[in-house]
């Protein structure tokens, strides 16, 4: 089956954001429910209550995260619950905050799963199967989970080979298909960590390249990015119209998933052994809607009915936000996704003159914390602040070619950056932005900006690992990425998050998970947004139209229930 083609995406993407935006449920269409047991656990640590000692991790695994992650000390609750139902062989649907460490939980418990036994390929051959099969929506999320891995691997001490432990199988262009496959075949993973289209592009190609009637769990991150799902909504006709869209282009996750099942049943039912249960089914993501939901439980055919069998994992938004949420709307709700309690956010407006002003009716910054003052920041020496110079950095080579992005707006990034960053920055591009030329023309404006990549050391690994997070850097970085390449990473050491101009139509959704690269396990951070001045574009058939970016951040904000707060560099 081809790839889906991003005209079709996009305009089912559209046609789901406008159905999501209806205020209510149509109430005559009838669904079954299910009622399966549910776990409300607070997202704050105990650590008197909660140590990956009480869990069943392989004492290699526990004794490498030690060394590996020296400053882990203790699961969250979230975490403890979430391992311990996984090693349990439990059907599992997670949905907590960003930054609650949801994904690191998930390599610790599927390094300490036992593996199957080893069986006969068609050319006689005995070899072990692929245990976990992780798909997750990019390349750098698959590499950051990988990369977790490798470094609790490295302090193992009875090691098996790493190849023979995790692999990667994301889409590179530069090695074709049997390329990606011969380290499969050489040693089948004990884990594979894949984007879906690409699992399925082989399972297409080579159906026993990858014995899916083998695999024991099935881990979908970002659930709700990879699974599209018809919400139920007032306008039947757009209902069906994108019911038709969904049936006609399920996506490779779901096509997957289904033949994943069928396939796992059909060798079950050929050795009548009723005890070989379907493969452990794990989903997760920050934001669960509930027409979603709804599918996974009581249409998708994937979660387990067994009495038991099945445990839904929810973190409680009052332990961050002790405020009444019982009446709150779905969407309402997004803004207890964004992690911790102290993350600001801010919006800047760049006129057609080049001036940069807070938005209308942003709050005043509250007083900081004993914490914040005593942190060093670029700005804070008594000296003039210096904004980025125009001169060109002596690496960066010239391009003739006029730029997409407005100058002043890539100008007011520049110097935000230079003003208020102390360590590592990252800007959030829309999805069709070329991400190389935004970086040529920051660093134009003498910012260290680099291409989001967590393969090379240089522009994303180290930021994975490092956990100095207090530390001011002589040179910040600013990574740049697109809004399709940012859900679900973990950057310790990220500070602020910018975002260039209205991300995806303002949906709550795609502004939560890029504000929620900021504020990991409960910490501070800033999501400063910068958008242009309302402007008025001509229409092909001649029509003009008023683009009004602020007015759209604002209508964002109200339905997350966010104030921003003025950025105290252009009060």
């Amino acid at each position: 089956m081809q790839s889906l083609s991003s005209a079709v995406w996009t305009n089912w993407t559209q046609l789901a954001r406008r159905a999501c935006r209806a205020r209510h449920l149509h109430s005559s269409i009838s669904r079954h429910s299910f009622k399966g047991p549910r776990d409300t656990v607070t997202s704050h640590p105990h650590p008197d209550e909660y140590s990956f000692e009480r869990l069943r991790l392989k004492p290699d695994v526990l004794a490498a995260l030690r060394l590996a992650f020296p400053s882990i000390k203790h699961p969250t609750p979230i975490q403890h619950r979430f391992i311990d139902a996984v090693l349990k062989g439990k059907d599992v649907l997670l949905k907590d905050s960003t930054g609650t460490g949801k994904s690191f939980a998930l390599a610790l418990a599927l390094l300490s799963k036992g593996r199957g036994p080893p069986y006969k390929k068609d050319d006689g051959s005995r070899t072990l199967p692929i245990t976990s099969l992780l798909l997750v929506p990019h390349r750098d999320l698959a590499y950051q989970l990988y990369h977790w891995i490798e470094r609790i691997h490295h302090h193992m001490t009875r090691r098996e080979s790493l190849p023979s432990l995790a692999q990667v199988l994301v889409r590179d262009s530069s090695a074709t298909l049997e390329e990606h496959l011969a380290p499969i075949r050489k040693a089948a993973p004990h884990i594979l960590i894949g984007t879906p289209q690409m699992v399925y592009d082989v399972v297409q190609a080579d159906p026993h390249a990858l014995p899916l009637d083998r695999l024991s769990t099935i881990v979908v991150d970002e659930a709700d990015y990879l699974i599209p799902s018809v919400p139920v909504i007032p306008d039947k006709f757009l209902m069906m119209k994108i019911e038709r869209q969904v049936n006609r282009h399920p996506g490779p996750t779901r096509l997957l998933l289904n033949q994943i099942y069928s396939a796992t049943s059909a060798r079950r039912n050929r050795r009548r052994d009723d005890r070989k249960r379907l493969p452990q089914l794990v989903m997760m993501s920050a934001t669960l809607r509930n027409h979603l939901k709804r599918f996974l439980l009581a249409d998708s055919g994937w979660f387990t009915q067994e009495p038991g069998k099945l445990v839904r994992i929810t973190g409680d938004a009052s332990a961050y936000y002790p405020r009444d949420l019982k009446n709150s709307s779905a969407e309402n709700h997004a803004t207890f996704a964004l992690g911790g309690t102290g993350i600001q956010h801010h919006v800047l407006v760049v006129s057609e003159q080049g001036n940069v002003a807070n938005i209308e009716g942003a709050a005043k910054r509250s007083e900081p914390t004993p914490e914040e003052e005593s942190k060093p920041s670029p700005g804070s020496s008594s000296a003039p602040a210096q904004l980025p110079s125009h001169s060109v950095a002596p690496d960066v080579e010239e391009i003739d070619e006029p730029s997409p992005f407005n100058a002043d707006v890539m100008e007011a990034i520049a110097a935000s950056f230079a003003l208020d960053v102390p360590s590592v920055a990252l800007l959030v591009l829309p999805a069709d932005a070329p991400v190389q030329r935004a970086v040529y023309d920051l660093r134009l404006l003498g910012v260290n900006a680099r291409p989001l990549d967590v393969v090379k050391d240089e522009n994303g690994k180290t930021h994975l690992m490092r956990r100095d997070f207090g530390a001011t850097a002589e040179n910040p970085t600013l990574l740049v990425s697109t809004l399709a390449s940012t859900r679900g990473l973990d950057l310790p050491e990220l500070s602020h998050v910018f975002i260039l101009g209205v991300l995806d139509g303002a949906a709550v959704d795609s502004y939560m998970h890029v504000a929620g690269r900021v504020g990991r396990f409960g910490r501070g951070g800033k999501v400063i947004s910068v958008v242009p001045a309302p402007y008025v574009v001509v229409l092909k058939n001649g029509h003009r139209k008023k683009v009004d970016e602020p007015r759209l951040m604002w209508t964002m904000f109200k339905k997350m229930n966010i104030k921003p707060v003025k950025f105290e560099h252009f009060d």
